[in-house]
């Protein structure tokens, strides 16, 4: 059984894979993290972990001494300048997140030709990979729900209260909600069409994150939905090992 851990800012997920399909998920705040140990207490011995980190270094001590009775050392993902069919074009390879360098090697593994894949966290992040499996870089900005909770708490006036997605909001809670995810939306089908200016052709979203749920409505382009993203670099990491 392989373990694959993605850590992020607010959240620890976790899946387990014999091969087969996913066999258990799960997740616990961030904030929680001390009592990971029990999180997993009913979790089968894997043969393989590995582990995405954007943490820091206390939370990987604390992981580390949840899989201590296990008696396996974890894998913990760094960027590489290749690994698992992709070539990272960063200028220093190992600067790129470990997530986001999963949530890339997970979008080759499908298979999908050129394609831009989005993961909607804390912070949204937007990769451009072609077919070839070259990572040409990406965007990172604010994610949605920081670019609402912004608004809503350092303006007066503003609702705190999410509103409902329309083309022509007609109330300010609509219109910080409509907002948000049009900004969102529009800066993922922007660096699409670079993308097919630049000679990629066909570019397709690939979509994944907490939020990703709360964007759907602001895409004009088709996309596909993998909230597992990066379970699926995280998974194709530890085939490779």
């Amino acid at each position: 059984m392989i373990l694959v851990v993605d850590i992020g800012n607010t959240q620890v997920k976790w899946a387990t894979t014999s091969g087969g399909g996913w066999l258990v998920q799960g997740q616990c705040p961030l904030e929680a993290i001390d009592k990971l140990s029990l999180y997993w207490s009913d979790l089968s011995v894997p043969t393989k972990v590995v582990i995405s980190n954007v943490a820091g270094s206390r939370v990987e001590l604390v992981v580390e001494s949840a899989i201590s009775s296990w008696n396996i050392q974890p894998y913990w993902v760094e960027a590489n300048s290749e690994q698992c069919g992709v070539k990272n074009s960063y200028s220093i390879p190992n600067h790129l997140g470990p997530d986001r360098w999963a949530a890339v090697i997970g979008a080759k593994s499908l298979n999908l030709g050129n394609v831009v894949a989005v993961c909607a966290g804390t912070a949204t992040t937007i990769h451009g990979l072609t077919s070839e499996g070259i990572f040409l870089g990406g965007l990172i900005i604010p994610g949605y729900d920081l670019v609402h909770r912004s608004l809503s708490s350092n303006t007066a006036k503003l609702s705190e209260t999410e509103g409902e997605f329309s083309i022509f909001p007609v109330s300010t809670r609509d219109a910080i909600t409509s907002g948000a995810i049009r900004a969102t939306c529009k800066t993922v089908e922007s660096f699409c069409d670079d993308m097919e200016a630049a000679g990629y052709s066909d570019v397709q979203i690939v979509l994944a994150g907490g939020a990703a749920s709360k964007l759907r409505d602001g895409f004009v382009r088709p996309f596909i939905n993998r909230e597992d993203l990066i379970f699926l670099g995280l998974l194709k990491i530890a085939l490779s090992l």
